[in-house]
């Protein structure tokens, strides 16, 4: 199956390695090949029939002020950066896990009554694709891990 999805934030190394290991299976041959860098914001489109909603659909589209993301690929696509050697699910995480211990950007943590940790969220969206990159294997974005009193 190539077009599994999923979409979770939580936080931790042991936590990382089990959503990566679920959406691995999208990379034919399990390896990541390449890479992009992009900012991504969701859209919502809704679909009437009669002047009614009866359909919508969330998906992420490129913006500058979007969230930073690290998509890996599984083949080259336009603009893609090429990894100096191809990793699978072991070296996709160690390459994950570093980019977000080191370059991610979380941006300002939230104000609110409970505790932050830096966590992260992995997904793809329809297809198993990435904000329409056909090639991804998983979309990475740096995200606040909330925790309630």
């Amino acid at each position: 199956m190539d077009n599994r999805t999923i979409d979770i934030i939580s936080e931790g190394d042991d936590g990382l390695a089990l959503a990566l290991q679920l959406i691995w299976p999208n990379a034919p041959g399990g390896k990541a090949t390449h890479y992009k860098m992009v900012n991504l914001i969701e859209k919502t489109e809704y679909y009437a029939r009669e002047g009614k909603v009866v359909y919508h659909s969330t998906s992420t589209t490129e913006d500058p002020k979007g969230t930073p993301t690290l998509i890996l690929l599984w083949y080259d696509e336009h603009d893609a950066r090429e990894l100096p050697y191809a990793l699978d699910l072991a070296g996709g995480v160690a390459f994950v896990r570093g980019w977000l211990a080191h370059k991610a950007d979380y941006g300002p943590e939230p104000d609110h009554d409970g505790h932050n940790k830096r966590g992260w969220r992995i997904f793809t969206e329809n297809w198993g694709h990435v904000a329409g990159h056909v090639y991804a294997i998983v979309g990475v974005q740096p995200a606040w891990a909330m925790y309630g009193k």
